[in-house]
């Protein structure tokens, strides 16, 4: 009768591999961690971008104003804190109101973004209304075009740039978040 003889990792074999995984893993958790930051902030920058095509879309298709605003609650519009709270897009000639009967066609919690932020310069710090015809135009009636900076920790700012006729991209820095 043959004796079966059976292959395998000695202990000193399978430490080494251990040794060599470990060490490969822990070089690699801060670059991963680096990513998974970046990537979230790239999320948030391309969220804000859909967002504002959405509102313009929609005044366009409704023939009417709708706006695109900061909300904290998803329910009301406010005027402190930045997009990274997340926001509501309403129709409505109101603008910034949201008044009982107007209905909410899209809206974004803050539960992805934390530790973000996203600010907008003064045309766009608070909110962006967009009329029928598709263009940025404030309450008042003046042109709305403006820049909104995406930053994460240690990361550099990436921007939410609209244009005077509503178009949006997105574009990198070299800038380090503050």
């Amino acid at each position: 009768m043959q004796r079966l003889r059976y292959r395998g990792f000695n202990l000193i074999e399978l430490l080494v591999v251990l040794a060599l995984v470990s060490g490969t893993l822990a070089m690699a958790a801060p670059s991963m961690g680096d990513w998974l930051i970046k990537s979230r902030q790239r999320n948030l920058a391309k969220a804000i971008a859909h967002a504002i095509t959405i509102a313009r879309t929609e005044a366009t298709k409704r023939n009417d104003r709708v706006t695109i605003c900061i909300s904290a609650d998803q329910k009301t519009c406010t005027q402190s804190g930045g997009w990274e709270q997340g926001w509501i897009i309403f129709p409505g000639p109101n603008g910034r109101t949201l008044e009982v009967d107007d209905t909410i066609i899209h809206y974004e919690s803050s539960g992805t973004f934390s530790k973000l932020s996203a600010t907008g310069n003064q045309p766009v710090r608070s909110y962006i209304s967009f009329v029928s015809t598709g263009r940025p135009l404030r309450l008042n009636g003046a042109l709305q075009m403006g820049t909104i900076e995406v930053c994460a920790p240690k990361q550099n700012v990436i921007k939410v740039v609209m244009a005077a006729t509503g178009r949006v991209r997105i574009e990198n820095t070299s800038v380090p978040c503050p």
